[in-house]
């Protein structure tokens, strides 16, 4: 379930639709295409969508999100920029699936999104209930 469309048509049969939620404005985003990238509206709300993705030696999973910027360089995303929400869906297996939604407010909290005094971050790690960690930032994160 890496690929945009086939990751959103799956969550929106199994969430979204469910709950009235109306999907509009959908477009797929090649930059972090290897994570499912993409956008929309959710009801009133902009979405930046993206699946992680399962990394070999660590828990977790690993999901990118930057542009590039007039040099062509990988910059993280800021304040302004940033959609209403971050949402990283996350897929074990056909029935172990979640997703972990970050309002852009909490993101800039935590330094993730670019501003006048931090330089943000391009990709997080995420721990979905089913992976189990004993690393002391991975159970803060």
């Amino acid at each position: 379930m890496k690929d945009f469309y086939t990751a959103l048509s799956y969550v929106s049969k199994m969430i979204y639709e469910p709950h009235e939620l109306m999907l509009t404005s959908i477009q797929e985003k090649k930059q972090n295409s290897t994570y499912g990238a993409g956008t929309f509206q959710l009801s009133f709300r902009t979405v930046r969508f993206r699946v992680a993705n399962t990394t070999p030696t660590k828990t977790g999973q690993f999901v990118a999100f930057w542009k590039k910027d007039e040099n062509n360089k990988n910059q993280p995303y800021s304040y302004e920029e940033a959609p209403d929400l971050l949402v990283v869906t996350v897929c074990k297996n056909d029935t172990e699936f979640g997703q972990f939604i970050f309002p852009k407010e909490i993101l800039f909290k935590q330094n993730i999104l670019k501003s006048s005094s931090t330089k943000g971050k391009m990709a997080i790690r995420v721990y979905p209930g089913w992976d189990s960690t004993t690393s002391k930032q991975a159970m803060k994160t």
